[in-house]
């Protein structure tokens, strides 16, 4: 009798035991950080340099030290630009959306603002990354240099200025707040860089929802964007700037995603631009 008392006992503590321990170990495993993949739709649109483009020397240019040939000499064939048809928002915004080149990659800006002989661009900060100095190639095909004003990578902005006399219409600007889900939005940029020869790619979408990462406003929109979008316009119906392209979620956990684009609000932009 007293040794089924003894076993008793010992089973009630060893089960006691073993809970505090189960305990502990789920308490433990509560803290730890989830392994599942934040949200961030910071999947930066550059398109690295392609391997298949034809050389080109732009180290004078970005040494500081441009020579007359640099600035006036075409670096791509432009094809024609044709008539608008009837009423396209993106028609007359193709002519102030440029290439942006670095030495590690490209992306696309736009003109913002002329600041008396010079014109003031906009481009995403992870386009120019740490450089001074970028190429920019105007809708003429020439290619023309241009100083790093600011780059704030919080917001993922980017100004830059160029002094050589290029003269491009900047585009006007709208209220993305004054958008709701549905309403039309286009993206112009240099999709794919230079592998794809001549006018801005133009592709057209919603406004499918507002998002706040990192504290930064964006809009979401299944209008297309692809590696070279990164930093051009994005434009609401009367073609104003609303946005700026920035970023595209392409899958989550392996599982592949359609339609989830990301721009940095043009308020965001002007927060940046006018501090």
């Amino acid at each position: 009798m007293r040794w089924g008392t003894i076993l008793l006992a010992l089973g009630t503590v060893l089960a006691a035991l073993l809970a505090v321990a189960l305990g502990v170990v789920l308490a433990l495993r509560l803290q730890e950080p989830s392994d599942r993949p934040v949200l961030d739709p910071r999947v930066q649109l550059t398109v690295t340099p392609i391997p298949t483009l034809p050389p080109l020397d732009v180290t004078p240019v970005l040494s500081g030290t441009p020579t007359p040939a640099a600035a006036s000499t075409p670096v791509a064939t432009p094809l024609p630009v044709a008539a608008g048809q009837g009423d396209n928002p993106a028609h007359a915004a193709i002519g102030s959306v440029v290439l942006v080149r670095t030495p590690t990659g490209q992306g696309t800006g736009f003109a913002w603002a002329s600041r008396g002989d010079a014109l003031v661009l906009v481009t995403a900060a992870h386009v120019v990354e740490d450089n001074q100095r970028v190429l920019i190639i105007a809708p003429d095909g020439v290619a023309h240099p241009a100083e790093v004003l600011l780059r704030d990578p919080v917001v993922d902005i980017a100004l830059l200025e160029v002094n050589d006399g290029l003269s491009l219409k900047p585009l006007a600007r709208g209220d993305s707040r004054q958008l709701v889900p549905g309403d039309p939005l286009y993206v112009v940029g240099f999709a794919l860089g230079t592998e794809l020869l001549g006018d801005p790619t133009v592709t057209r979408g919603v406004l499918s929802g507002r998002r706040v990462v990192g504290g930064v406003e964006y809009l979401q929109t299944d209008a297309a964007m692809n590696p070279g979008n990164s930093g051009g316009p994005v434009l609401d119906g009367e073609g104003r700037v609303v946005g700026v392209a920035i970023a595209a979620i392409r899958n989550v956990e392996g599982i592949p995603m359609e339609g989830l684009n990301f721009a940095v609000t043009v308020e965001e932009l002007m927060s940046v631009a006018e501090s």
